[in-house]
């Protein structure tokens, strides 16, 4: 505790901006990196805390010299994305100590679950000097032909995870596979901020700082629209990532969506949502009658959104009903 109150004092009131760049081995996030660092002000200095597996670091000495103004710290031997490891606490520590950055990297082992290193990072001593910005995820195209990728539950949630979802190497990949790259991306629920295409690790430097301009209104409208004869209208709510909800009423309230007489909505085509529970982050969903939730990695924030066949709808016992489900602030 002693450490916590000495960092959060020796620094100013301003929180350091942090991006986390992840993906699998192999899909060049070193050179991302090593992009983002030439590309950076000349008069910003940056720091890179990179992980690797092996006892040996190799990922740092190839960051080293990618430009003047940074500082390299390596954490090699062991995974810092388990929230139970006190590496990552005290390589950020140490970090901050020895001189504040304009900005900091991080760099996970592609073998590691970055999901660790978000939960870790909104602690709330952390959560002080660290303004957590969007996760940048890249993917190679071609992985999406590969089961021994698409099966891998790590490569599956650092997807899932991403703020920005960037397919690399594209000039190795045909146009077939990242067609299909930025099919699944497009898709996902809940939508990336960005999605991006690119070789040689070149990422915008403007990813790093992007944010979504809708978060945490209440509620609001989504679209209407019409599919054929049936008129869709649909509604959505977030919430900010500390925001906590009792899972199993979470539960309850999907299951109950097929009786909207009892919501006062029109009938339901579809309702999914992620949140933010006492039992972790889960996806629920709701779809022809039956309702299902799973893990997931995403940790943004939690949000729901609901479609129903009719021009408009009354939410207001709906979003009563989710607010039900929220545990209150301690």
């Amino acid at each position: 505790m002693a450490a916590h109150r000495r960092l959060a004092g020796a620094v100013s009131d301003r929180r350091v901006p942090l991006n986390l760049i992840t993906g699998f081995l192999g899909v060049g996030k070193t050179t991302a990196v090593r992009h983002l660092l030439a590309n950076k002000p000349a008069c910003e200095f940056w720091a890179v805390l990179v992980n690797e597996f092996g006892e040996v670091g190799i990922d740092g000495a190839a960051i080293s010299g990618a430009a003047d103004g940074l500082n390299v710290v390596e954490v090699p031997g062991g995974c810092i994305c388990c929230v139970t490891s006190p590496m990552l606490r005290v390589s950020i520590t140490k970090l901050l100590r020895e001189r504040r950055p304009d900005r900091l990297l991080i760099e996970p082992s592609g073998l590691g679950h970055p999901t660790g290193i978000i939960d870790l990072l909104r602690e709330p001593m952390l959560a002080k000097v660290l303004d957590i910005g969007p996760v940048i995820t890249l993917v190679d195209p071609r992985s999406l032909d590969d089961v021994r990728y698409t099966s891998n539950e790590t490569w599956r949630d650092q997807i899932a995870l991403a703020d920005v979802l960037v397919a690399n190497k594209c000039d190795r990949a045909d146009a077939d596979q990242v067609d299909r790259f930025l099919a699944l991306a497009n898709s996902m629920f809940p939508a990336k901020l960005a999605v991006r295409t690119t070789l040689h690790g070149q990422i915008d430097l403007d990813l790093l700082d992007l944010r979504d301009t809708s978060r945490y209104r209440p509620a609001r409208p989504l679209s209407l629209a019409s599919a054929g004869t049936v008129q869709q209208a649909s509604m959505g709510w977030s919430w900010p990532p500390e925001q906590r909800f009792r899972a199993n009423a979470l539960a309850e309230l999907f299951q109950r969506l097929g009786d909207h007489a009892a919501l006062d909505l029109p009938p339901l085509l579809r309702a999914k949502g992620v949140f933010h529970t006492d039992h972790g982050w889960l996806l629920y969903n709701w779809v022809g009658g039956e309702a299902s939730a799973t893990d997931i990695a995403w940790r943004r924030d939690s949000r729901c959104e609901v479609i129903v066949a009719a021009e408009s709808g009354n939410w207001s016992r709906l979003e009563a009903q989710l607010a039900e489900c929220m545990i209150a602030a301690a």
